[in-house]
């Protein structure tokens, strides 16, 4: 079957996937693999909390980085074998992903899965072709990050995620940001878009999670901490960040800074900026972040200082942890902070603003505790696991359903 014909075929609903009242549907996550991010610990989230007399999961990576975190989360887990490459670039690999699509294809064939769903684009792709080719009665892509940010510069990127969303019988952004990109930057059609914000671990991340960081960073309750929990990548701009810090070193000297994240190219340039503002007393910057609750526990204000964000987990983990947020007014960022309640908006790259901002929490504590209590509300309210998990579930149901209606 040639890519135009996996396009323009609209498969009719199998009888056995239609039983939903009868026996568990069967869905197969396909993702790139459980590396430590967003969107994989969300993936994993699902996985974790299906409703069993429901969903029977089980999961597709290509690659098999940290499978381990898998692991009794589902019976059944297939390894591809195939580098993500980012971007969807390694869908231009040939050969391997040929073998990587009829591989995925036969698992799912084997499985019988009633339903697919991929995050990203890469997966996406690869997932939308195999589960076309496999005829699995509904195909449901995700994507993370603002389209117009994942496919810039690279045509032929654009090019393959645009076949990716008409491969998927709908298609979900994890913000409202996300998703109006998803139709006017990729052409998504409106009526195959929707969204679902990310869920937070309300138990988890919670204002009274104890940790023991402070006290081995040598700072007391009386210095004001400053923090970001980001992997160290470009967009991140983590050198935002360390100007803020320098600026308010200068008039504060209770002031304390911690960055946290793995490395992704661009660390060992922020440690340098760090020294060279001779700031290396104030700022800590701690070796990636296995408990990021006890990260934010240690915060007095969490910061975010991205270019572009789908919708932060980390502003969702330290609002529920009833931190005050300071975060540029970027892509989903002002679905979660709701300025002047529960933290500031400020514009991408500004730093007089974040500078101003971060001066006003650090000089009142009431207005800390003010906005990291309306944080921690508007996180249970809006945001909770629990409502992250139902509403997928319904969404499965009422999607496989409509199309049934529609198949009849």
């Amino acid at each position: 079957m040639t890519m135009t014909e996996l396009l323009e075929e609209d498969i009719a609903v199998p009888t056995r996937a239609v039983a939903a009242q009868k026996s568990a549907l069967k869905i197969t996550y396909v993702l790139g693999s459980l590396r430590d991010g967003g969107t994989e610990r969300q993936v994993l989230e699902l996985l974790r909390h299906l409703d069993r007399s429901r969903f029977e999961p089980s999961l597709i990576l290509m690659e098999d980085a940290n499978v381990e975190q898998a692991q009794g989360l589902m019976e059944r887990c297939f390894v591809l074998g195939v580098p993500q490459g980012g971007n969807s670039r390694w869908f231009f690999r040939g050969a391997s992903m040929a073998k990587a699509v009829m591989r995925a294809q036969a698992h799912l064939t084997h499985l019988g899965s009633d339903i697919v769903h991929a995050f990203l684009p890469g997966p996406c792709i690869l997932g939308g072709m195999a589960a076309r080719l496999a005829r699995i009665p509904l195909i449901i892509g995700s994507r993370r990050s603002l389209p117009s940010q994942y496919r810039a510069g690279s045509r032929t990127a654009g090019w393959a995620d645009t076949a990716a969303f008409k491969l998927a019988h709908f298609n979900l952004g994890n913000s409202h940001a996300v998703t109006r990109e998803m139709i006017r930057v990729a052409g998504c059609p409106e009526s195959k878009c929707g969204t679902l914000h990310n869920g937070v671990d309300l138990q988890r991340f919670r204002p009274d999670v104890p940790s023991p960081i402070r006290q081995q960073l040598g700072w007391t309750h009386d210095e004001v901490v400053f923090g970001q929990v980001a992997n160290f990548r470009p967009g991140k701009r983590h050198s935002d960040f360390v100007e803020m810090a320098a600026a308010l070193a200068q008039r504060h000297p209770q002031a304390r800074f911690i960055l946290a994240g793995a490395d992704y190219g661009v660390k060992p340039s922020i440690l340098r900026q760090i020294d060279a503002r001779g700031l290396g007393p104030r700022i800590k910057v701690l070796n990636g972040c296995p408990s990021p609750e006890e990260i934010f526990a240690a915060l007095d204000v969490y910061v975010c200082t991205s270019e572009a964000e789908g919708f932060s987990n980390a502003i969702l983990e330290a609002m529920a942890c009833a931190k005050p947020v300071i975060a540029t007014a970027v892509g989903g960022n002002p679905e979660a902070v709701q300025h002047n309640h529960s933290g500031f908006l400020v514009p991408m790259g500004d730093l007089p603003a974040f500078s101003q901002r971060a001066d006003t929490l650090l000089a009142h504590a009431g207005l800390r505790k003010t906005m990291g209590r309306n944080g921690r509300g508007r996180a249970e309210t809006e945001f909770s696991l629990e409502a992250m998990v139902q509403a997928h579930q319904e969404l499965y149901v009422n999607l496989l359903e409509g199309r049934r209606r529609r198949a009849a």
